[in-house]
């Protein structure tokens, strides 16, 4: 009998033209297995980018956007000048050393002659100045000395002080200042206390991590700090130049949000409280009248549920504006000139639309774009042109210019997001009941697929719970189709983009009536579309990856199941991620709940796993730890259940999670191999042979 294998990718990582046996455990050679073959497109993975951000400039002519280089290019993040007037693309900022991660958050001088960025090279984060019409890159240095005054300008050298690290920023209206939001730095005295190794560190009592606010002289870099209490989270000017709005908040939320609003003097650095603000509130912008911001929903709803509130200064009041509203807000709000409306992509269902709201009556008018996904959209100052990142099924993630809202424009050259000739598949709609919640999601089909030939049927749950699968181009979704399958992408409740009651419908039931809509989903992908009942499977990353273990001793129609980065545990997830606030709102304190913490841990149940289960999991994961994993891998062996667990250092929730998902990053080949894995166990258990993880 096979032993179960338990794999550490750091001691095999797999060349992309042909894969090499893996050596065999020592305790066990006649088992060993070759590695799993490369699947068709997976080599070509590697070669697919990412554009994260537009930014317009002033005269609406170029679009700066950081694009995330191919895996096989190292994975970093660089800014690109994109031509709204046909020229061609150009990169703007490079990297130097190989550790560095790249550039990001580009903003224009509101001249058009310099472009702002942020990046570490070195030891800290900067933020940089280039000139547009040429020359080097000047950093802004701002340190601070074991003793005496912050120091701080434009590429100046400081010895022996702590460099501070921005990462937000806003240049003022007038041109004439930046305001930062930037993390204390590693003292020479610390360093010298790591050095030595006395570096014990004393949990929610590391002042290293304070953030401030600081505002800089963009002409000479010249900064003072703003006094506030807390950590800041974000600091925006007002039209005028002269204010800003600012949000605060303590390190340590885990006992509950503890946000604040501040109306801030520039001149003085004057503070003052907007108590109408909740401790909730995020994403504040100037208006007309006031403030608008994001903050909690009013309803009953997870942590994150978002609304939208418009506050009076003359007034002292604020009011909701978004109430009822049967979709997601973002956080890219835009408020137009004048004030008084504002323009946000909103998630509806698995489309992403534009809005325009008007923040004095909170009437809501769509703007249609024509494909289905607009990510982000941003304007200039006068409002002649307005640039988006926009996909669909067909349509790989690009940058859009246009001269009004409501038209797709122009789709800006730059470099390809996805290899040439990959695949693109339509999608379809997918509607189903279940009780009496409407639930929907997408469906994929290989070209040519017949009622006469079914095809496997590959289930995918978002992470989340509150995420959403939109009808946008996936590289996940074309690589799974190019083995021949099927793909049903679900969007169960609890999923964000349908309102906050659809987004709060499963608390204390994580495992219960979600599972039950995407088993409906199945039944309704089954009674429509040619897949093959006896050859299906289910896989999944975060919640996604809950869920895909919440399957196992609840149903056998799944031939095989891929959990990524799953909670397992209810109980020491809790303790041991990195904030609990978000879980409370689910089922409570589990010591005082024990009953629905453990009904809703997916270990529950493995004492009647069955299903061949392949584990992928982050060494360095602070969302949903090792532990949990490797929990679920020794209880799956001991109940006698097939399973896998294969570990990646260095990797976290988010960066293996772009693995998982067919993604651009830094690491070479963990992604590379995650998909190999998950491909050839599902392939193995369409074929009828068992997967490579045997019962002990």
């Amino acid at each position: 009998m096979r032993r179960t294998i338990l794999v550490s990718a750091a001691a095999a990582v797999l060349s992309l033209a042909a894969a090499p046996a893996m050596a065999a455990p020592a305790e066990a050679p006649s088992t060993a297995k070759p590695a799993p073959p490369q699947p068709p497109l997976n080599a070509s993975v590697r070669e697919v980018r990412d554009v994260r951000e537009a930014v317009l400039s002033p005269d609406g002519t170029l679009v700066a956007a950081p694009i995330a280089d191919s895996t096989a290019d190292g994975g970093k993040t660089h800014i690109w000048l994109l031509s709204a007037d046909g020229k061609a693309a150009r990169q703007a900022t490079f990297t130097g050393a190989e550790a560095d991660p790249g550039e990001r958050g580009p903003a224009w001088s509101k001249d058009g002659r310099g472009l702002f960025f942020l990046a570490k090279r070195g030891k800290a984060d900067r933020l940089y100045r280039l000139p547009m019409a040429g020359g080097e890159a000047e950093a802004l240095t701002l340190a601070r000395p074991a003793t005496g005054a912050l120091k701080s300008g434009w590429n100046l050298k400081v010895e022996d002080a702590a460099d501070v690290a921005p990462s937000a920023y806003d240049i003022s209206p007038d041109n004439k200042w930046i305001a930062l939001v930037a993390a204390d730095g590693e003292t020479a005295a610390r360093e010298a206390e790591v050095k030595k190794k006395d570096d014990a560190v004393r949990v929610g009592h590391d002042d290293r991590k304070t953030v401030r606010l600081y505002l800089a002289d963009a002409a000479t870099g010249q900064a003072r700090e703003i006094d506030l209490p807390d950590n800041v989270r974000q600091a925006r000017w007002s039209p005028g130049s002269d204010e800003l709005l600012v949000i605060t908040a303590p390190q340590d939320e885990d006992l509950g949000p503890a946000a604040r609003l501040w109306r801030v003097r520039a001149a003085d650095g004057q503070a003052t409280l907007i108590a109408a603000a909740p401790n909730t509130v995020r994403e504040a912008l100037w208006t007309a009248a006031g403030a608008v911001w994001l903050a909690q929903c009013e309803e009953d709803a997870p942590p994150g549920c978002a609304e939208l509130y418009a506050y009076d200064f003359a007034a002292g009041a604020a009011r909701g504006l978004t109430k009822g509203l049967k979709g997601t807000l973002s956080e890219n709000l835009v408020v137009e000139k004048g004030g008084k409306t504002l323009v946000t992509p909103i998630e509806a269902g698995v489309r992403q639309r534009l809005a325009r709201i008007d923040l004095a009556t909170g009437a809501l008018s769509w703007i249609d774009v024509p494909l289905p996904v607009v990510a982000s959209i941003q304007t200039n100052p006068n409002e002649t042109a307005w640039a988006m990142i926009a996909s669909g099924p067909l349509q790989p993630r690009a940058v859009f210019v246009a001269g009004r809202l409501g038209d797709l424009g122009t789709r800006l050259a730059g470099p390809a997001m996805v290899p040439a000739g990959w695949p693109m598949t339509p999608s379809e709609t997918v509607h189903w009941k279940n009780g009496k919640l409407d639930v929907e999601g997408l469906i994929y089909l290989p070209k040519g697929v017949s009622a006469a030939a079914k095809v496997p049927l590959v289930v995918i749950v978002h992470g989340g719970p509150t995420g959403l699968f939109q009808d946008r181009y996936s590289n996940q979704v074309n690589l799974l189709v190019a083995q021949g399958w099927a793909v049903l992408e679900t969007n169960p409740r609890g999923s964000q983009g349908y309102g906050a009651a659809f987004e709060a419908a499963n608390k204390n039931d994580l495992g219960g009536g979600d599972y039950a809509d995407i088993m409906t989903g199945v039944d309704a992908a089954l009674a429509k579309y040619p897949v093959d009942p006896q050859r299906m499977g289910l896989i999944g990353y975060s919640y996604g990856g809950e869920m895909a273990a919440f399957v196992e001793g609840r149903t056998n129609r799944f031939k095989a199941l891929v959990s990524g980065a799953p909670v397992i545990d209810q109980f020491s997830e809790y303790g041991t991620e990195d904030g609990s606030f978000y879980d409370r709102w689910y089922f409570g304190k589990p010591w005082e709940r024990f009953a629905d913490a453990w009904r809703q841990s997916a270990l529950a149940k493995v004492g009647q796993a069955k299903t061949p289960l392949l584990l992928i999991q982050g060494e360095d994961d602070p969302t949903d730890p090792l532990g949990q994993s490797k929990e679920m891998y020794r209880a799956m062996r001991q109940a006698g259940a097939p399973v896998v667990l294969v570990t990646y250092p260095r990797e976290t929730h988010a960066t293996l999670g772009r693995g998982f998902a067919a993604e651009s990053t830094r690491e070479p080949w963990h992604g590379d191999d995650v998909r190999r894995r998950m491909i050839a166990f599902l392939a193995d258990a369409f074929a009828g042979r068992p997967p490579a993880a045997d019962t002990p």
